[in-house]
């Protein structure tokens, strides 16, 4: 206990900036040995984690309002739920209002909560709940924007289509541009926040996901970009990237996996001749089959760690640039270390781990056999 009330007495901004002078001392320094280094920076490094997390303070969340995209099913319907018991108003915005979702929310009978007919690829969509949003928060603007909407498409480059590429790019990225560029004005009136749900699968590369993988990435970088364009008016950008949560969303339900097996039986009705041959039906056969038993099992059951660090986002006085949420319902989210450490890692080690995890150096022994 006397560690803590030492931690707790310590004044955060006096120990950044003793953190910040003892680490370029000892990059410059040449008395020390490496591995003296690492340690006395691995355990500054810790202490200000720490307390950071200690002398954390949170906003009143009464009366703040916040728009949410994609609140039919998964993240967005659980946050919605979450902030409006939180005292939040709130406005989920919904792909269909006459979707289980919407139906569900309005079940609630809670006045703080608005279902918004909000489909991100539409510009008169966006329009037209920017305008409602407007005319029920007056002159307090709006506090937050939580871009959440989402979907996958699976697939090689080779295979995929142009047209799918931009089906998913115009909902992952593109409609998270469109939205936030309509409410900014909204939020700078507050110095409110945005918050942009990514994906651990947007800091890291991974064979035929490429679709996801580049529209997270685009999520994430322009999310870098927003956020200090952001610092002069007091807007606050973070971005949230949950590991392995299949299990706690909709993403691998029913629906969605006849809609990627969809997807998967149109790139491969257009293939030419030439890509058929090349990567043989199995291919397609062995990604829906991957799809539909391997993404459930290991994964988080519950939301919850996703909606903490998104309210926390939110509220918290310091909130945090990126937030990265292993989801494993084991130990450790292996997804999450690779998001965590495969910027640093030489591309022959990091490739060598990415085709011993999937195996995308292999051909189908049927197709082989077929070809042959």
């Amino acid at each position: 206990m006397r560690i803590w009330d030492a931690l707790d007495r310590v004044d955060l901004k006096l120990f950044e900036g003793i953190f910040l002078i003892t680490l370029c001392l000892l990059l410059f320094s040449i008395s020390y040995s490496i591995c003296i280094c690492i340690t006395m920076l691995l355990f500054m490094y810790v202490c200000l984690v720490v307390i950071r997390k200690r002398k954390c303070i949170l906003l009143e969340t009464k009366g703040k309002a916040v728009l949410i995209t994609g609140c039919d099913t998964g993240f967005g319907y659980h946050l919605a739920t979450r902030l409006d018991d939180h005292g939040y108003d709130v406005f989920a915005g919904m792909l269909s209002t006459s979707s289980e979702g919407a139906s569900s929310l309005r079940s609630r009978k809670s006045k703080r909560l608005h279902v918004l007919q909000l489909d991100i690829t539409s510009q008169d969509d966006v329009d037209k709940a920017v305008k409602y949003i407007e005319s029920k928060c007056g002159n307090k603007g709006l506090w937050g924007v939580v871009n959440n909407a989402g979907f996958n498409i699976y697939g090689d480059v080779e295979l995929v289509t142009i047209n799918q590429y931009k089906k998913c790019m115009d909902v992952n990225l593109y409609g998270m541009i469109r939205v936030t560029k309509a409410c900014l004005p909204l939020v700078r009136k507050c110095k409110g926040r945005v918050v942009n749900v990514s994906s651990v699968k947007g800091r890291y590369a991974w064979p035929s996901d490429s679709v996801y993988h580049v529209s997270k990435y685009g999520v994430e970088t322009l999310s870098d970009s927003l956020r200090l364009e952001m610092r002069k008016f007091g807007v606050g950008v973070s971005v949230v990237a949950p590991g392995a949560f299949d299990a706690a969303t909709s993403c691998s339900g029913p629906a969605s996996l006849a809609r990627m097996k969809n997807e998967l039986e149109e790139s491969w009705s257009v293939a030419s001749d030439n890509v058929r041959l090349a990567y043989g039906r199995g291919h397609i056969d062995a990604l829906y089959e991957n799809l539909a038993s391997k993404s459930l099992p290991g994964s988080a059951t519950s939301p919850d760690p996703v909606l903490d660090a998104i309210e926390d986002a939110l509220v918290n006085t310091r909130p945090q640039p990126r937030y990265v949420v292993g989801g494993s319902s084991g130990l450790v989210d292996h997804l999450a270390i690779l998001a965590h450490v495969y910027s640093f890692l030489p591309e022959w080690f990091s490739d060598y781990l990415l085709v011993r995890m999937t195996g995308c150096d292999q051909s189908h022994a049927e197709d082989k056999v077929k070809r042959s």
